[in-house]
């Protein structure tokens, strides 16, 4: 009798864990970048009022943008900044300038528990001499990464075009040679299509999601991506010929459980429509991943 018990109750908790397994419970927010729209929220208040009448978790913050005062707005209404865009300039010397690394340490200690800090690095010296530049970057990085350990602060590089970390892999890369645990990567959508091309991003993905902190999605036309324009390759969440939701699904089968944001630079139209429109989106993945995986 007490065996058939205990095989019931085994059979129960496996099922709620298969169940629990089949759910996005990632946190989505917006990114920073709503300037293109017709009626774009002008302060920090609009935007978090905006985005909480919608529906979103949170929005980005700009870390030397009075971040401060956008974090008071978002928890005003419920809302978190669960990513910090931070600038990371660091030259020849190991040194970071505008903003320094005191202030980049102040910045980490306001943060809330648990949030993501992504670095978008510069440096003139290194810009075309990574493997020189890393070994410098590194240095700073782990000091900011012990500091950051202290407040439980995720940080890690956000691949831009054009930067000094442009690509996924490059973040990747980074976050190997820092050899933190909370130090991580980042897969940003629409740059990894324009630098890198859209061939490969499930093996990518396999590879880097043991180490993922932050993830970055949009809606995208597939094809020859790294010749397509920024109007192609950012659009609302839903649109475009690539196929985002599997882009989603092949991440969260990896195991990744951070942060989910929209790309909006280069949104267009009107705020609540079209921010509207991608949420939507978003839920429609989560109600497919629930259904379908």
């Amino acid at each position: 009798m007490r065996y058939r018990i205990f095989v019931i109750i085994g059979i129960v908790f496996l099922s709620l864990n298969v169940t629990a397994k089949k759910k996005i419970r990632n946190i989505f927010y917006a990114q920073n970048t709503l300037s293109g729209f017709i009626n774009s929220p002008k302060t920090d208040v609009e935007k978090a009022r905006l985005l909480k009448s919608i529906g979103y978790a949170g929005l980005e913050g700009f870390g030397d943008q009075n971040y401060q005062e956008l974090q008071r707005a978002l928890e005003k209404e419920g809302l978190r900044m669960p990513v910090n865009y931070v600038p990371l300039n660091f030259e020849s010397d190991g040194k970071t300038e505008k903003p320094s690394i005191d202030e980049i340490k102040t910045i980490i200690k306001a943060s809330a528990k648990g949030s993501v800090i992504y670095f978008h690095i510069h440096s003139k010296t290194f810009i075309n001499d990574k493997d020189k530049g890393d070994q410098v970057v590194t240095g700073i990085l782990r000091e900011l990464a012990d500091y950051a350990a202290g407040f439980k602060v995720k940080l890690c590089a956000y691949p831009h075009i054009s930067f000094y970390c442009e690509t996924a892999a490059h973040s990747f890369k980074l976050a190997e040679l820092v050899a933190r645990k909370n130090y991580g990567s980042v897969i940003n959508l629409c740059h990894m299509l324009r630098v890198e091309g859209s061939a490969g991003i499930e093996q990518k993905i396999k590879e880097y999601a043991p180490r993922l902190f932050a993830v970055n999605i949009c809606g995208a036309d597939d094809g020859d991506t790294q010749h397509l324009g920024w109007d192609r390759l950012i659009q609302p969440l839903g649109q475009g010929s690539f196929d985002t939701y599997h882009f989603v699904k092949i991440l969260i089968d990896n195991g990744y459980k951070g942060p989910i944001g929209l790309q909006c630079f280069n949104l267009k139209g009107d705020a609540f429509e079209t921010l509207t429109k991608s949420l939507k989106a978003w839920e429609a993945y989560k109600k497919q991943y629930s259904e379908n995986r």
